[in-house]
């Protein structure tokens, strides 16, 4: 492996190399994009950083194999009943379709024994719920006790939930388990095995489960790829027009209801991760909403004869200010309610993440025009939802359970996060005589945020796409630079945003505690609060806007750790 280091300025005249033995890819990756970003040893300059890695797993553990033997034989540790590791276990099911690829290789030198791997297969059930690309947990395990599911699959199930989890016991499991994880990363099947042929379902929930992952522990620039190109193979095989080509395509027209409704469902974790994935870095969606002929998720309870005849198949408007007469109709399925409001709170903040793009190249005129034009959308949505949707507190009287109450806030968070961008793209904030109610709205959208932060249970932060950590972080952010604005001379007012900084930070420390995006977005936040002092004025903050494009777009974040010597310069 060989990293170039150079600053930007003089990229051909002092260019560098590294050579590096022995040194996992990932570990350098995390190490660098942390220090790069956070450090406030590289304040004062740009640095770029080229990865350039023929980086072979199997050649770097090739004298011990990656699985053999995961816990020694003098101490086998247990976990819910079960041996942890057992020598003498049998390794996962075979399948009829299983895939090519590094895991059949892995999984014979996993020996886990089958109650193991079914335990670790029902939690993960329990986690990244609104993210999980199996609609049915009933038609999962069916095919699973039939052995009809892919190795693959399973295999990368079993080792995310064992990670994610914190099942191993000692150094070596864990080690070990990040080995075989960094050989499912690298796998080659996205690059080869997804050009041309028609993919199994359980093929595409690999790639899709290893790109989600990849994205929230392991963020930058290869995990952006790998998002874009599971949702181009998305488009290759036609999930974004899956009830069109079922009655065109043979190969579509063989696949039974039960499976359709699979791939709908992963079709819309696509959907999802696309939007995290650009709006967090500020580029362009690969997912064009206006050309989507894939229906929401339907209820799996729902006959085909009741699809034909009378239950009513919903479709994202290829006009999003109809948004609101779909969400009118969700609630008619109440079995995948939270699903597919999801889904609408979703393509609502992707209107809004269009609109952060534009603030900084369209004139006034069309940005005032563009934010009129989302609000009044914001506002149908929100007039829309079903009665009690926007309470932060759990409906009690609904029996609304723990899981669904922090399920439905991640949702009331995405409207949240789409009315501070909004507020953050306002021209008023760069004019003197307009800034200071533009200014206040910042602060209204971010109290928002921090209010729903405040009914927040650390225990279900395994349970939700941790992308949210996005919506922590900017609000974050806006709220240090209002305690630090010179507008602030109410006592009270300060005191309040003290408490939502302090309950978003441990918000995004109770994620961090999982995943590593929340972890470095924190670090980043407390590396920018302590290099930037008060008062600031409205000429700072209009500096501040004008270089925010995303909360993990490269310029932004690069800004954010040497904001202090620009704005002394202001």
């Amino acid at each position: 492996m060989q990293l170039y280091f150079s600053k930007a300025q003089t990229w051909t005249r002092h260019r560098f190399s590294l050579r590096l033995q022995f040194v996992k890819v990932r570990h350098v990756f995390r190490y660098l994009y942390s220090h790069l970003i956070l450090s406030t040893t590289v304040q004062s300059q740009y640095v770029t950083l080229i990865i350039r890695a023929n980086y072979d797993p199997a050649r770097e553990h090739r004298n011990d194999s990656p699985l053999e033997h995961l816990s020694s034989n003098e101490s086998t540790p247990t976990f819910g009943g079960f041996v942890l590791h057992s020598p003498s276990g049998v390794s996962l099911p075979a399948t009829a379709h299983q895939a090519q690829g590094n895991a059949p290789q892995l999984v014979s030198h996993l020996h886990l024994p089958p109650q193991q791997v079914e335990y670790l297969l029902r939690s993960y059930f329990d986690i990244v719920q609104d993210a999980n690309p199996i609609f049915s947990k009933e038609l999962f395990f069916r095919h699973y006790q039939s052995s009809l599911c892919s190795e693959d699959l399973i295999l990368t199930i079993v080792i995310i939930t064992a990670k994610l989890t914190g099942i191993t016991t000692n150094e070596d499991d864990r080690s070990r388990l990040d080995t075989s994880l960094d050989l499912l990363l690298s796998s080659s099947i996205l690059e080869d095995d997804l050009v041309g042929d028609f993919l199994s379902l359980d093929e595409f929930r690999k790639a899709y489960l290893l790109a989600f992952y990849e994205f929230h522990q392991y963020p930058g620039h290869q995990s952006w790829l790998r998002v874009g190109r599971v949702t181009r193979m998305a488009y290759r095989i036609g999930l974004d027009r899956l009830d069109h080509i079922q009655t065109l395509y043979p190969d579509w027209n063989t696949v039974n209801d039960e499976d359709i409704q699979e791939w709908r469902a992963l079709w819309w974790c696509i959907y999802r991760l696309d939007a995290y994935s650009n709006i967090s870095s500020g580029t362009p969606y690969l997912i064009d909403d206006s050309v989507i002929n894939t229906s929401f998720i339907q209820s799996h309870t729902t006959q085909p004869s009741e699809s034909a005849q009378g239950f009513l198949k919903l479709y994202l408007p290829s006009n999003s200010e109809d948004l609101s007469k779909v969400l009118l109709a969700v609630p008619l399925a109440p079995e995948t309610l939270l699903k597919n409001v999801h889904n609408i709170t979703i393509a609502t903040l992707r209107q809004a993440g269009l609109v952060i793009r534009l603030h900084l190249i369209h004139s006034q005129e069309h940005m005032v025009a563009q934010i009129a034009k989302v609000e009044r959308q914001l506002a149908t949505i929100r007039l829309a939802l079903p009665p009690g949707w926007l309470n932060q507190r759990r409906n009690a009287f609904s029996n609304e359970s723990h899981v669904d109450h922090h399920a439905r806030m991640i949702t009331v968070l995405h409207l949240r996060l789409a009315q501070l961008l909004l507020s953050i793209a306002d021209p008023g904030l760069g004019q003197s005589d307009e800034w200071l109610t533009s200014w206040e709205r910042v602060l209204e959208a971010c109290q928002d945020i921090a209010s729903i932060a405040d009914q927040w249970d650390s225990s279900f932060c395994l349970t939700v796409d941790p992308a949210i950590s996005f919506t922590i972080f900017t609000a974050l952010i806006f709220l240090d630079l209002h305690k630090k604005t010179t507008t602030i001379v109410d006592h009270n007012l300060s005191s309040d945003i003290d408490y939502h900084i302090t309950v978003l930070r441990l918000q995004l420390q109770h994620f961090g505690n999982i995943w590593t995006l929340p972890r470095l977005l924190k670090l980043s936040f407390e590396s920018f609060s302590q290099s930037v002092s008060g008062p600031l004025s409205y000429r700072h903050i209009a500096l501040i806007l004008s270089r925010f494009e995303a909360p993990l777009h490269p310029r932004w974040l690069q800004f954010l750790s040497s904001a202090n010597i620009l704005l002394a310069d202001c």
